[in-house]
């Protein structure tokens, strides 16, 4: 799922890693790994990093409770820190002033936060019942608070009079954004575009923001053999035939054998590019009507939360689930993109 989402740097909340339990992540397009975690299997925050960012690690900070981690480096020649945080169901207020007090202590350079905050912080176009269960005056006081750190809500800073949401509660049949990304003020002309996904294998949206950053070397490509083509008959029947056709053409010639059966290596890595061209195109089209359809539902469902059309759209993100191994999209609460042409 990570590997499909091609994000550079993930936040992920509610991990319910246990203490001292955590569990190998064999994933190696991300290299960089860091928990916070609770003696129970609940809770629990991380942070990925993808193995081509050019990240050097200074500091990390973990929260025994497992509610936030924070880590601090450098990508490029440019000093960040990244907190990824789950707030409490309750207290938020409290909660949120004496992390982000811990956080001030700790970070240095660009500041990056990402996070389920388990509140809307303007209910009027935060929630699809315009309502709130906390009051006013913490929300005045939360809101105040984010600012006095200095700290800009990045969706919101690119969508000003837009609104969505990033959770569905079924019990009281709402909608609410949750989860938000945060950046510090000095660094905002970086954030070129910040966006809300659909509630796919999650009851969470994936949240995303492109930060643009300078002076970054570029990233090299290497092929490698997608192992999946060979697992289809038709496929590997079709390859063999044209392996064979290519030496049927090629042998005997006056070209040393040598010089053949190199040019075959690279006859063969072109047809399987193709090959894998053509699937990923078509399994891509087939996920991205599946995600339209999904996304169609779901505006419908935020204006009007009619039964039918949730039971449609529970239905569909069924399916979606149930797609072939090896083409899931992404199921994190938070994201953080570097923007392709740069890395």
């Amino acid at each position: 799922m990570l590997h499909k989402s091609k994000s550079d740097v993930c936040f992920f909340q509610e991990t319910h890693f246990k203490f001292g339990k955590i569990p190998s992540l064999p994933l190696s397009t991300f290299k960089y790994w860091y928990h916070s975690s609770f003696g129970k299997a609940a809770r629990g925050t991380s942070i990925a990093i993808a193995k081509h960012v050019p990240f050097e690690h200074i500091l990390t900070s973990t929260d025994p409770e497992g509610r936030f981690v924070f880590v601090k480096g450098k990508i490029g020649h440019t000093l960040i820190s990244l907190a990824s945080i789950y707030a409490p169901n309750k207290g938020q207020h409290k909660w949120l002033k004496l992390t982000l007090e811990k956080f001030a202590t700790f970070a240095e350079g660009m500041r990056l936060i990402g996070g389920d905050l388990n509140i809307a912080l303007n209910p009027n176009v935060d929630t699809s019942t315009g309502t709130s269960s906390i009051s006013q005056r913490s929300l005045a006081g939360i809101n105040r608070l984010l600012h006095d750190s200095h700290l800009v809500d990045s969706w919101r800073s690119i969508n000003p009079s837009a609104w969505d949401y990033t959770f569905y509660s079924g019990v009281h049949k709402s909608f609410q954004r949750l989860d938000y990304i945060w950046i510090s003020q000095n660094p905002l002309d970086m954030l070129t575009a910040a966006k809300i996904g659909q509630i796919t294998v999650s009851d969470h949206a994936p949240c995303s923001s492109s930060i643009s950053f300078s002076s970054l070397p570029v990233r090299e490509w290497t092929w490698r053999l997608n192992e999946t083509l060979l697992d289809n008959e038709t496929r590997l029947s079709d390859i063999a035939s044209k392996l064979s056709l290519y030496f049927k053409e090629n042998l005997p010639s006056e070209t040393s054998h040598t010089v053949v059966w190199e040019a075959h290596k690279a006859f063969i890595r072109g047809e399987l590019i193709a090959l894998g061209t053509a699937v990923k195109r078509e399994r891509q089209r087939q996920i991205n009507s599946l995600l339209s359809q999904i996304a169609s539902l779901e505006t419908v469902s935020k204006h009007s939360v009619a039964q039918r059309g949730l039971v449609e759209l529970d239905t569909l993100r069924r399916q979606h689930k149930k797609r072939p191994r090896g083409y899931l999209l992404p199921n994190i609460n938070v994201r953080v993109k570097l923007p392709r042409h740069l890395v």
